[in-house]
């Protein structure tokens, strides 16, 4: 048996056993206990873990959808913790040095729906804030690169898609993108600057793509649709 902790999913019990023939995932408290067969070695688990990670995600319960002083949420740009406090009264925040601290009153109920809202919402902002401070400079940064034009890039809040580009060439990111990893965040970048090119997925589209990133693209793409992070399920409306 041995421990493991994962960025997102947090503590990881793996537990050997002779007599299971596949790998069986449970909640156990605070942890996940992974019971995998004899002979699993450590060095596949970081690969079984993104195979698992969806289902993984799902093992938490409703409370653990709160954001609690134990919270550490990870974004692109800074680290996100809970400070109670009696200097306060009212709820504040400090954005500093990739570190975002939020300031909560002594008797402030985390486990009260408003105080979530208000909690996450804050998150929320923050993200905004890093996502027009670094999305619309990157892309632009490849924009003269690859000699392509853009238009306009502009940040909202979707849950439907990361990006979207349109006909004008004007590019939109979500301020949920902040919650992708650099590699994933350059992608959905280059995926959108595509677009400016080829307005459909066409092979021409892919293949330019393939160009843009130096590899395979779709492998990249797939990576984003098994991405539900504990904080894109803790933060989504």
């Amino acid at each position: 048996m041995y421990e493991y902790n994962d960025k997102e999913l947090g503590k990881i019990i793996v537990k050997p056993d002779t007599r299971a023939k596949r790998i069986i995932a449970r909640r156990k408290g605070e942890y996940i206990q992974l019971t995998v067969p004899f002979g699993f070695t450590p060095k596949r688990l970081p690969s079984l873990l993104d195979d698992m990670r969806h289902r993984l995600t799902k093992l938490f319960t409703a409370r653990d959808q709160l954001i609690t002083e134990d919270s550490v949420l990870e974004t692109f740009s800074f680290t996100a913790r809970l400070s109670r406090t009696h200097l306060v009264e009212n709820v504040k925040m400090r954005l500093k040095d990739g570190n975002l601290t939020i300031f909560v009153p002594g008797n402030f109920d985390l486990e009260n729906s408003a105080s979530q809202h208000i909690v996450k919402e804050m998150i929320r902002q923050a993200l905004r804030h890093e996502a027009k401070r670094i999305l619309p400079e990157k892309t632009r940064k490849f924009a003269q690169v690859l000699h392509l034009q853009v238009n306009d890039i502009k940040i909202n809040k979707s849950v439907s898609r990361w990006g979207s580009c349109s006909r004008r060439k004007t590019i939109n990111f979500s301020y949920y993108t902040m919650l992708l990893s650099e590699k994933q965040i350059d992608y959905v970048i280059l995926h959108e600057l595509a677009h400016t090119v080829e307005l459909n997925h066409s092979e021409k589209f892919w293949n330019l793509l393939n160009r843009f990133c130096g590899e395979d693209a779709k492998t990249i793409s797939r990576s984003l649709r098994k991405y539900p992070s504990k904080a894109y399920q803790l933060l989504r409306p």
